[in-house]
């Protein structure tokens, strides 16, 4: 939904300190970087197919860069839409300014990126001095927080290079989707940083680096006070969610296991959150497609929003409403989702078409969903601008429109609901929680 094209760090996973300040030269040592990615390459079991540009910017000019690659990717009015429908849903407070909110918390919390559109890296100028010096460090003098974000990175242009995932990464009309492919391409970054700077990975190093993770961004979380909880958790579940899901391939495949995820990644966040529905009984989610909206919202209203929030942003809308255990169990039940918004002047409303597990699951969403309708609407009377109805393992809510009126047009939309189950994508064996000893390749 709210992801960007970009392949970051953030900034506590670098180990929650900064680099020294810039000094001297902006203009990373070639021969350094090229020893840097011989060794990276060596543990990951990728080679560098070709030059990786570098570029040292100021806080300043990453703020800009942000700016200039929401604009090229999303554009001032699709924010703008964007911010009003999930508002209306309920993801973001009301009268969001979503442009300038990412670019804070991008610009904030994010230490370096790739742009796969350019094929270069961006790191902090922070780091020209350790970039730019003569040789390698002694152990002494070693920049941990540095050599972590420097591999993360190339790891990306490795990803880039070889699976094409740049042109994968492309905003499409399943943002669940798109996010779910992030988490495995930072999970997997963020393991190859750790194992540079554990000269590889084995069974222990690899629990730690989860502990690790898990405890920076628990910080992050903190650091972000006051920043929407969508954007956050869209944010953050891209490292914790990735790294538990590549870590239980990695420790029984290794790096050659990681590798084939991206001819068929998870389909949904859902197989993130629960690795056992793409590793051992594969539940891919169900698309749909409404094909008779026209009998609820006439020519007049303007569709601004179209895409699938998945179970990720169904637990973080409930949790707004809920207690956190009952968000959780809700949104587990979910197969899939149609969420549309239409604009008609000043007027915001949307339908949200949902498919669930069983009839017990879309049981429980309606009856959560009716909690939430009665806070947003309390006081509304017998024809609220709302709507809910579910049958057999699917639900409709419609807000926006009076509910006499839905409830007059709104066969004709069950009637269009088009379900297509995905095929199951998982090209391995059912894959154990075991960690083994060791995980290899690892360097010398």
């Amino acid at each position: 939904m709210f992801a960007k094209l970009i392949l970051a760090v953030v900034f506590l996973l670098a180990g929650g300190c900064a680099a020294p300040q810039a000094v001297g030269e902006r203009v990373p040592r070639r021969d350094r970087l090229h020893h840097f990615q011989s060794t990276l390459a060596a543990l990951r079991g990728l080679e560098f197919r070709r030059e990786v540009s570098v570029e040292l910017k100021s806080e300043a000019e990453i703020k800009l860069y942000f700016q200039r690659d929401l604009e090229l990717e999303y554009g001032d009015q699709r924010l703008a839409h964007m911010a009003l429908a999930y508002a209306k849903l309920g993801l973001l407070p009301k009268g969001s300014d979503l442009k300038k909110t990412l670019i804070e918390l991008y610009g904030t919390q994010v230490v370096a990126f790739y742009d796969p559109r350019a094929g270069k890296l961006v790191l902090p100028d922070g780091m020209s001095r350790w970039i730019a010096m003569d040789g390698q460090p002694a152990a002494a003098e070693r920049d941990v927080a540095s050599e972590m974000v420097l591999a993360h990175e190339l790891t990306h242009a490795l990803q880039d290079q070889h699976f094409g995932l740049g042109e994968k990464l492309k905003p499409s009309a399943d943002g669940d989707r798109d996010l779910a492919l992030r988490a495995v391409a930072e999970g997997d970054a963020t393991l190859s940083g750790y194992g540079y700077l554990f000269g590889g990975l084995d069974g222990r190093s690899l629990a730690e680096t989860s502990r690790a993770v898990q405890d920076s961004l628990k910080e992050a979380r903190s650091s972000m006070a006051g920043v929407p909880e969508a954007l956050v958790e869209e944010l953050l579940f891209q490292y914790y969610g990735g790294v538990a899901f590549v870590s239980r391939l990695l420790a029984e495949r290794g790096w050659s296991g990681v590798d084939r995820l991206y001819a068929s990644p998870p389909l949904s966040t859902e197989q993130v959150l629960h690795p056992e529905k793409y590793f051992a009984l594969a539940d891919p989610p169900t698309t749909i497609e409404l094909k008779n909206l026209s009998s609820l919202f006439s020519p007049e209203w303007v569709e601004i929003e179209n895409e699938v929030l998945g179970e990720l942003m169904a637990q973080v809308l409930f949790k707004q409403f809920l207690p956190e255990s009952e968000a959780k169990l809700i949104a587990g039940g979910w197969d899939g989702d149609r969420f549309v918004a239409f604009r008609r002047g000043g007027e915001i409303a949307f339908i949200w078409a949902t498919v669930w597990d069983s009839e017990k699951d879309a049981e429980e969403f309606t009856r959560g969903y009716q909690e939430i309708l009665a806070k947003k609407y309390s006081g509304a009377g017998a024809d609220g601008n709302f709507y809910l109805e579910s049958r057999d393992q699917r639900a409709i809510v419609v807000e926006g429109l009076g509910r006499n009126f839905v409830k007059e047009k709104i066969a004709a939309v069950w009637q269009g609901m088009a379900l297509k189950q995905e095929p199951a994508n998982t090209p391995f064996a059912p894959v154990s929680n075991a960690v083994p000893a060791a995980i290899k390749p690892i360097l010398p």
